[in-house]
């Protein structure tokens, strides 16, 4: 299975597999995001042309544990993320372990249509990957509803997207519990939601280590969600990546489960940090 889903992405640059979540795990983390989405929707700043008047609940890990525990349980996603992102010269973890970063988690549910783009940053051609994508199903996703949209194969272009290739992209239809995995250079989008319902999907970015987040998750983790997390959970954050402050701090990027340190305020630069002494 693992085989054929992998070969799927670096054809098509996608693939669905059904129902991996349970009816309770996803009605759980459906009740949360719509709780979440209420408590805090009008707390976004700064938005995107992208994320602007539309669904979204930003950092769902920062407000609930269960969040991270649906995207570390699936042993197929994160095998699929190793085949794809994991360093070979990461050697401070071992090799059959994790060493890719979450870059990016949001809710998100459709409105507007959102246009075709890509979220690699930049277009460009091999088989050399840092970003893969993956969302979790929350709610069943039509054409009539926005269901999610992508070109297959033009993860391959090496081309920033056409807007007018929204004629040829289909809908990916899903039902909740289904996980979607693609390539970050995907052209996709979604399709404009007809109806008065939301039609939630948790979508988490996965990268190398050594791509930039998207927000600072090691700064900002809330102490009660870094206890939950095992060491390499705690890697997948970001946590044995932190840039050091200056060559007294330390040099070496790469770090192992050793250097992780119990509370998330100890990897917070000291007043002083920027001061050399020489």
């Amino acid at each position: 299975m693992k085989e054929a889903l992998i070969e799927k992405i670096k054809t098509d640059g996608y693939c669905r597999i059904p129902q991996v979540f349970s009816k309770a795990e996803i009605k759980k983390a459906l009740d949360l995001t719509n709780y979440w989405y209420e408590k805090t929707k009008n707390s976004a700043t700064n938005l995107s042309a992208l994320t602007r008047d539309d669904l979204y609940l930003f950092n769902p890990h920062y407000k609930d544990h269960y969040f991270l525990e649906l995207f570390f349980k699936p042993a197929i996603l994160h095998e699929i993320l190793m085949h794809f992102l994991n360093d070979q010269w990461f050697r401070a973890i071992p090799q059959d372990q994790p060493n890719y970063i979450l870059q990016n988690y949001m809710g998100r549910s459709s409105d507007r249509a959102l246009a075709m783009h890509i979220d690699s940053f930049v277009p460009y051609h091999g088989n050399f990957l840092f970003m893969l994508q993956a969302g979790i199903t929350l709610e069943e996703q039509t054409e009539e509803n926005g269901c999610f949209v992508v070109v297959p194969g033009s993860h391959l272009s090496g081309n920033y997207v056409e807007q007018q290739a929204y004629k040829d992209a289909i809908p990916v239809l899903s039902q909740p519990g289904d996980l979607l995995i693609w390539d970050s250079r995907i052209w996709h989008g979604t399709m404009e939601n007809k109806t008065e319902n939301t039609r939630w999907s948790l979508i988490a970015a996965f990268s190398r280590w050594w791509v930039k987040q998207m927000f600072d998750y090691p700064m900002g983790l809330p102490q009660d969600i870094y206890e939950k997390l095992t060491d390499n959970q705690k890697a997948m954050l970001g946590f044995c990546s932190i840039p050091y402050v200056n060559e007294q701090e330390g040099v070496d990027k790469k770090r192992g489960y050793d250097k992780l340190l119990p509370h998330v305020d100890d990897y917070k630069p000291r007043p002083t940090a920027g001061v050399l002494n020489f």
